[in-house]
C-alpha cells in the first residue's frame, strides 16, 4: 500500500512540473539543469546550475560543481569504495557565459566560457572553463544537452581535465 502511495506522489509531481512549464518559450527563460560526466583522467563530474537565457540563446550560467578522481587501491589491486570516493575530491561555485554559435529549429549550440572557485577539502582551488554545449529543445521547455568541457585548474592536484557531460534542463517559473 505504501509503494502505491509513493508512485502516486511521484506521478502527481511529474504532472505538476509539466503543467507549470507549459507556457515557457525556448528563448529568454530561466532553467535549472543537472549534468553528469566523465573526465580525463579517471574523473567523474556532477554539476547543478541555474541558467538565465538572454537574447538569441546567449546565456549566463551559475553553477555548483563536484568532482571525484578515483584510483586503484594498491593493497588489493583494484578500485575499492575508499579509493573511488576518497582519492581526490573537489567542489566549487562558478559562473559561465555561453554565447550561441549555432541555431537550428529545435537545437542550438553555445561556447561555454567561465571560471570557478572552490576547495579540494584541504586548500582553495580555482578553474578556468572552456567548452562547447549542444542543446536539444523538447516539449514544454525541457532540454537535453551534451557538453565537451575543459578545465585548467589553479592550485589543484590536476592541472588540466577534459571530458563529456550529459544533462537535462528544466524551465523555472520566473522570467
Amino acid at each position: 500500500m505504501n509503494i502505491i502511495h509513493n508512485i502516486k506522489v511521484v506521478a502527481l509531481t511529474i504532472c505538476l512540473v509539466f503543467s507549470i512549464s507549459v507556457g515557457f518559450a525556448q528563448s529568454n527563460s530561466n532553467r535549472l539543469s543537472l549534468g553528469i560526466g566523465a573526465l580525463y583522467e579517471r574523473g567523474f563530474d556532477a554539476t547543478i546550475s541555474v541558467e538565465h537565457e538572454t537574447k538569441n540563446h546567449n546565456a549566463w550560467e551559475y553553477y555548483l560543481n563536484g568532482y571525484v578522481k578515483y584510483a586503484k587501491d594498491n593493497t588489493v589491486g583494484h578500485i575499492t569504495k575508499d579509493s573511488f570516493w576518497r582519492n581526490y575530491r573537489t567542489w566549487g561555485l562558478g559562473i559561465a557565459y555561453k554565447p550561441c554559435v549555432y541555431r537550428a529549429k529545435n537545437a542550438y549550440g553555445s561556447l561555454r566560457l567561465g571560471g570557478g572557485i572552490g576547495s579540494d577539502t584541504k586548500k582553495v582551488v580555482g578553474w578556468a572553463n572552456v567548452g562547447y554545449e549542444q542543446n536539444y529543445v523538447l516539449r514544454h521547455g525541457w532540454q537535453l544537452y551534451w557538453q565537451v568541457k575543459s578545465d585548467v585548474c589553479i592550485n589543484g592536484k590536476d592541472l588540466f581535465r577534459t571530458g563529456v557531460v550529459l544533462g537535462l534542463k528544466l524551465p523555472t517559473c520566473s522570467r
